[in-house]
């Protein structure tokens, strides 16, 4: 039997629903990552009525992080959990090691599921945090698959409470009619997942019938993150939406490699050329359909909502909380007499406000209040910490000393890279990994400098 600190002691002895837990939350995210990664991550430390710990880190860690200083530990969506790059070697062998709570949140599930579901029962995870609808859970990760993990549906996202007292422009003074900004996204994720750019090419080209001013985009480098898009939301009288989601569920990653080796060849090639080939059994066998977060922003910043008609994870209501436009928009005209009419699109804005937007079943809290409802019946004595926590201080100079191995190990693998090249082509590697180095030093330098000076 390990030793146990006397703090550890009585936590074993407490029962296991009634104390708040020590929580490791490994996540990837920087300044330009989308607010939702921030919102998600950043609500569970905030929230919870466990004490957790954000390490922001991808790819591999040394053996520094003593993960028996922890209750259990959260891995974050935002790691990959199938992929070196994201959760490296070593940092898999000690979470398989660790004897703790065990938890993973996941989405974007469509896509390497089987590798997921591999990773998650090697990782020996107790509780998986899915945005599969319950429905069809036992489709996308059976449980002999993983046996004895308990699976819990949460939403892609919720509320953000900050947009909730935000001072915006009234419905008559946004510049913009109709805004909508969205990514091509794959062949490979099936007919559900085109609706997303199809309605804005449909739309825009029934707009200019209608005098309608629309600013609307779906190339990549017309995206918009952070405060940006919210700022562009709230300049929207509506905007545009889908439900979330795809109609492929790829398991075994063969119907990407397919469509995008055959893309390779054939740029040109159709998308229905591509369906027929390689997934047209397989799409809309199993339908992943969500509401996107940005519905709830939407709600929020009190625009108009022009959605498909669908379930919205049963949130939404068509007439009631959106327009419903057809997806063959065949009553465009009845979508823009809502839409000037100033009266009958604030009742709707009014309506979703309240019902939606100031649901606190919609909240981060909410959310949170779940994830704590299912770690604590999850959680058992034998889990609990063997040593005492890390405090805030401890822990943040641990991930600083992390990123810089970090950069260190990638500016090594560039020098050995540079070994195999020309001389003069090495040369330059070796000068720009030296630079990096140069960097590291610099920084705490400088900022032990600035801390002398004031």
């Amino acid at each position: 039997m390990h030793p146990v600190s006397d703090l550890s002691r009585r936590a074993v002895e407490a029962p296991a629903s009634g104390r708040s837990l020590q929580l490791l939350l490994l996540c990837d995210f920087v300044g330009g990552s989308a607010s939702t990664i921030i919102d998600h991550a950043m609500s569970l430390r905030k929230s919870s009525r466990h004490a957790i710990q954000i390490f922001n880190s991808k790819g591999d860690l040394s053996d520094a992080l003593e993960f028996d200083r922890f209750d259990g530990v959260l891995i974050h969506y935002s790691l990959v959990a199938c992929m070196d790059d994201y959760i490296g070697p070593n940092l898999r062998a000690a979470i398989s090691r660790f004897k703790g709570l065990k938890a993973a949140f996941v989405q974007d599930e469509y896509r390497w599921t089987n590798e997921t579901t591999d990773a998650l029962r090697a990782l020996g995870i107790h509780v998986l945090f899915s945005v599969v609808p319950p429905e069809i859970i036992d489709e996308v990760y059976p449980q002999e698959r993983l046996p004895g993990v308990v699976r819990e549906t949460l939403l892609t996202g919720y509320v953000p409470a900050e947009l909730l007292g935000r001072a915006v422009q009234r419905y008559e003074e946004r510049s913009v009619d109709v805004g909508y900004r969205a990514r091509k996204l794959p062949a490979w994720l099936g007919s559900f997942a085109r609706e997303k750019w199809l309605i804005a090419d449909r739309f825009k080209a029934d707009a200019a019938a209608y005098g309608l001013v629309c600013d609307m985009s779906t190339r990549e480098e017309d995206r918009l993150y952070g405060e940006s898009w919210i700022e562009f939301l709230a300049s929207c009288k509506a905007v545009l939406g889908t439900e979330s989601g795809s109609s492929v569920c790829d398991f075994t990653g063969d119907i990407q490699r397919n469509v995008e080796q055959h893309l390779a060849r054939d740029p040109t090639v159709s998308y229905e050329t591509l369906r027929d080939l390689y997934f047209k059994d397989t799409d809309g066998r199993i339908i992943l359909s969500v509401i996107s977060p940005r519905c709830f922003e939407a709600a929020a910043l009190r625009t108009l909502m022009i959605l498909y008609d669908g379930h919205y994870s049963g949130r939404l209501e068509a007439w009631r909380h959106y327009v419903p436009l057809r997806k063959d928009h065949s009553n465009m005209s009845e979508v823009v007499e809502v839409l000037r009419d100033r009266a009958r699109a604030e009742e709707i804005i009014d309506r979703v406000y309240r019902e939606v937007a100031l649901n606190p079943d919609n909240s981060f809290e909410a959310m949170v209040a779940q994830v704590d409802r299912v770690i604590d019946r999850a959680f058992r004595p034998e889990m609990a910490a063997a040593k005492s926590p890390y405090v805030d201080a401890e822990l943040t100079a641990l991930m600083l000393k992390e990123r810089r191995r970090a950069t260190i190990r990638k500016a090594l693998q560039h020098l050995d890279r540079g070994r195999r090249r020309p001389i003069e082509t090495a040369w330059v590697v070796v000068v720009r990994a030296f630079g990096v180095l140069a960097r590291l030093v610099r920084t705490p330098l400088r900022r032990r400098t600035k801390q002398k000076i004031s």
